[in-house]
């Protein structure tokens, strides 16, 4: 008899242990969904080195850094890398929080770059809004090949405005939370615009 009390006490207590880990995991990925998210600036674009924030045509580059990137070319190789800010508000009365984000980062819809971001982000309540910097990195040359230099050169030209918005850079992010000691994943990507929305 002591046994069977024994083993539905434990049933109780490890029944009610999932609930309250399953509530938890719900009431965390509610305040998460409920977050919007809008891409914010682009900043540092570097092409083999290269800063091209300010070269708006293939004429703007100077001797030396076309040099520079034809060396790249030459070698097999011409990477990009830029850091794109990702935008988070909270509408929510309590903090919002991810501990980890996927992503995948698209330039004129064929997709870059894929990576994830590794930290703790807090997203403070009332229309708090948190700054996630994603760095994506890509070889341009993997992308295009058979492509000429000009052409090379002009795919990463342009891709912010000059408020420094990305124009031709979209993005897709996969958040993480975690509950407990375990990270959970949210269901499927969203899609992250310029205006602040829920994604898709």
């Amino acid at each position: 008899m002591k046994k069977i009390f024994t083993v539905i006490s434990w049933t109780f207590v490890l029944g009610s242990f999932f609930i309250l880990y399953s509530c938890s995991y719900l009431k965390e990925l509610s305040a998460l969904k409920d977050c919007e998210f809008r891409v914010g600036t682009m900043e540092n674009p570097l092409l083999a080195g290269v800063d091209i924030s300010m070269i708006v045509t293939t004429k703007d580059y100077s001797i030396d850094q076309t040099a520079k990137i034809t060396r790249s070319i030459l070698q097999g190789t011409l990477p990009l890398s830029f850091i794109l800010n990702i935008e988070v508000k909270n509408p929510n009365k309590k903090n919002a929080s991810l501990n980890r984000l996927e992503y995948l980062a698209f330039i004129d819809d064929v997709q870059v770059a894929a990576g994830a971001m590794e930290e703790h982000v807090v997203i403070p309540p009332d229309g708090g809004i948190a700054n996630i910097p994603l760095k994506v990195e890509t070889d341009v040359f993997d992308l295009l090949k058979k492509e000429p230099l000009n052409t090379l050169l002009n795919y990463t030209l342009n891709l912010a405005d000059d408020g420094d918005r990305p124009v031709r850079v979209s993005i897709k992010i996969k958040p993480w939370i975690q509950i407990g000691n375990k990270d959970r994943v949210y269901p499927g990507y969203l899609t992250i615009n310029q205006d602040f929305s829920s994604g898709e």
